[in-house]
């Protein structure tokens, strides 16, 4: 099934593909799909057709519904009376919520970094720094989602805390495609490098307090953006093209 949401620069349905990869079939078909959740090639309140989904991966119903069990488990997709699985659908509240528990945990993370300050994460958040500098221009959105994503992770790694860089991969599965979708607007993201870059700096300068204060403030900014994109229909604000996502 197709639309305008096909404009977006995401996964194409060949990179669903997964049969014939010797490695663990649940956990690739995961991949896979959640991917394709993330980049808008399943849109949020589309319907999930085993048929479908078979074709497309290659694999048979039990491995595909055991990859659709893991989905649910993590909130991208639920199971509707009559329907089956269907992709799920943020509220603005729901996105305020996710954003608010992001604030908290990842500013909390972002301060244990700052006193913590071990070698081997200052050089993880440095490269991925650079990496992301290297896409600023020329990168497409998903390779930007990425490089960002590898960034937080490098920041929740960096608190030295397994169990809030567990919860806070979980969260950012919740809201990667409205980050996905804000990546297509290279005016903001200016905005956004510069803030990474300001908190990383504080964070290798051991300055706590200011460490927090830049991640509440820069979280805030996006958890106000998020919320824009949902309310209108998961696009782009002011956007009537290359970045809808119609809901079904």
């Amino acid at each position: 099934m197709h639309g305008p949401a096909d404009q977006l620069e995401g996964m194409k349905d060949g990179a669903l593909l997964v049969a014939g990869q010797a490695v663990s079939l649940r956990s690739l078909v995961a991949d896979r799909l959640r991917l394709a959740i993330i980049t808008g090639r399943f849109r949020p309140g589309q319907q999930l057709r085993e048929r479908e989904l078979c074709e497309l991966t290659g694999v048979s119903r039990p491995s595909l519904r055991e990859a659709l069990r893991v989905l649910e488990a993590e909130g991208l997709i639920s199971t509707m009376p009559h329907r089956g699985p269907v992709v799920a659908v943020l509220t603005p509240e729901e996105v305020d919520h996710l954003y608010a528990l992001r604030g908290v945990l990842e500013s909390f993370a972002a301060r244990q970094f700052a006193r913590l300050r071990r070698p081997e994460d200052v050089a993880a958040l440095k490269a991925t720094m650079k990496r992301l500098e290297d896409l600023r221009e020329s990168g497409t959105p998903l390779e930007l989602l990425e490089a960002g994503s590898a960034y937080y992770r490098a920041v929740a790694s960096g608190s030295g805390n397994p169990y809030l860089a567990e919860n806070l991969q979980a969260l950012h599965n919740r809201i990667a495609l409205i980050r996905f979708i804000s990546l297509h607007e290279r005016s903001r993201n200016r905005m956004t490098f510069a803030a990474l870059r300001n908190m990383m700096k504080a964070i290798i300068a051991g300055d706590e307090a200011l460490t927090e204060r830049l991640w509440t403030e820069h979280l805030a900014a996006v958890g106000t953006r998020a919320r824009g994109i949902v309310e209108a229909g998961y696009r782009l604000p002011g956007s009537t093209d290359a970045s809808a996502l119609p809901l079904v």
